[in-house]
C-alpha cells in the first residue's frame, strides 16, 4: 500500500532585518525637456570693403558666440559681384535670444 506523502511544510518567512532600511531602486534624475532645434541661415554679401567688416552671432544667457563670419580671403569669382552671397547656418533652440554684433575695422 502506498504510504501517505507528508504535507509540505511552509517555507519559513525571512526574519525582518532591524538594521536594514528598505530602499527604493535608484531612479535617474529627470532629464530636461527636449525641444527640437531650429536651423537658421544667415546670408551675407561682400559689400564694397569686405576685408574690413566682420560679425558674430551671440546667443543664450550668458551670451556665447555661436557663429562668426569667415575671414575674407580675396575677391569672389567676378571681383566683388554685387549678387555674390555667402551662407552661414546654425541650429538653435527655438526662442533663444541672440544678438548680432557687427564690426568695421576702418571705423
Amino acid at each position: 500500500s502506498p504510504e501517505p506523502s507528508p504535507e509540505p511544510s511552509p517555507e519559513p518567512s525571512p526574519e525582518p532585518c532591524p538594521d536594514c532600511q528598505e530602499q527604493s531602486p535608484a531612479r535617474p534624475p529627470p532629464s530636461p525637456p527636449s525641444h527640437p532645434l531650429a536651423y537658421y541661415t544667415i546670408t551675407t554679401t561682400p559689400g564694397e570693403y569686405p576685408s574690413e567688416v566682420s560679425w558674430d552671432l551671440r546667443c543664450g544667457s550668458p551670451r556665447e558666440d555661436v557663429l562668426s563670419s569667415a575671414p575674407y580671403t580675396g575677391s569672389d569669382e567676378c571681383g566683388l559681384c554685387p549678387d555674390f552671397q555667402t551662407e552661414y547656418g546654425v541650429s538653435l533652440s527655438p526662442g533663444v535670444e541672440c544678438e548680432l554684433h557687427m564690426y568695421d575695422s576702418s571705423g
